[in-house]
């Protein structure tokens, strides 16, 4: 009996002190997911790690977790290799972001063309001087975040950049990205909106050199007036992957839209409509 009693014991701490399952996805969402998965009360059960949209892709097409917050769409090879193991990776939009392009608060520039920020970050202008509407002089210090960021690949796939020029420096997550903004004069670099601080400020974009530009905007990310309006998305694993139990428990809560509205807006993102 007592041998008996010290095995139950054993596996009741063994199970009580088991560390929650993580998974990853876009740093961008970090916060939207953290804050559902504590509203939820599932912090003992579940952990968000982030590390981009890229690592959440790789993870579910590798079955190694059921959902994946990304920035951007799947791959469609991402897509082709789940389905050649049996997953059917499925999109559920859950918001809306403009994808800002910031500069420090102190600079005088207040829109550009996406040709004018292709030029900026392929480093083919690289003093302030040079860009319209500035009235200042000095080297312009471009950020960018990682490769494995879902931003950075809508941020390239819109702006028209196959590589990066040699002037730019990568930043690992957005609240980087946010802070060089806010305290660096000569600072620009694109995120999320949830990287808007005191000191920084999204700048208006145009499609082209002469058009009409505009703010990230609820309204104009709603209607894509804004060139970088881009949809936030929760992907889930169906088929041959089994969702565990705390999956199970999180993600009908995360498309649940009279819970997740709340989190998004607090979190500096739109809504779906």
């Amino acid at each position: 009996m007592r041998i008996i009693s010290a095995l139950a014991l054993s596996a009741f701490s063994a199970s009580a002190l088991a560390a929650p399952f993580t998974f990853k996805g876009s740093d961008t969402l970090a916060g939207v997911m953290t804050d559902a998965i504590q509203a939820a009360g599932l912090a003992e059960e579940i952990q968000y790690v982030g590390g981009g949209s890229g690592k959440g892709e790789e993870a579910i097409v590798a079955g190694q977790q059921g959902i994946a917050p990304m920035s951007r769409e799947l791959k469609k090879e991402a897509a082709a290799k789940a389905a050649a193991a049996g997953i059917e990776v499925v999109a559920h939009p859950i918001a809306l972001d403009g994808l800002g392009v910031f500069v420090n608060a102190s600079n005088p520039v207040t829109k550009l063309s996406l040709p004018q920020v292709k030029a900026i970050f392929m480093c083919e202008v690289t003093d302030w001087s040079k860009v319209a509407g500035s009235t200042r002089s000095g080297a312009i210090e471009v950020f960018r975040r990682d490769d494995n960021s879902g931003t950075t690949d809508t941020f390239k796939s819109i702006v028209g950049i196959k590589t990066f020029g040699a002037c730019v420096k990568v930043l690992p997550e957005t609240p980087d990205i946010a802070n060089e903004t806010a305290t660096n004069a000569n600072a620009i670099g694109y995120a999320g909106l949830s990287a808007t601080r005191a000191g920084n400020r999204p700048l208006s974009l145009s499609k082209t050199d002469g058009a009409g530009s505009y703010l990230p905007t609820v309204h104009n990310v709603r209607v894509k007036l804004y060139p970088l309006a881009r949809t936030l998305y929760v992907y889930e694993a169906r088929g041959s992957y089994s969702l565990n139990t705390a999956e199970l428990k999180l993600l009908p809560q995360v498309l649940d839209r009279s819970f997740m509205d709340p989190i998004v807006q607090q979190n500096d993102f739109i809504t779906l409509d």
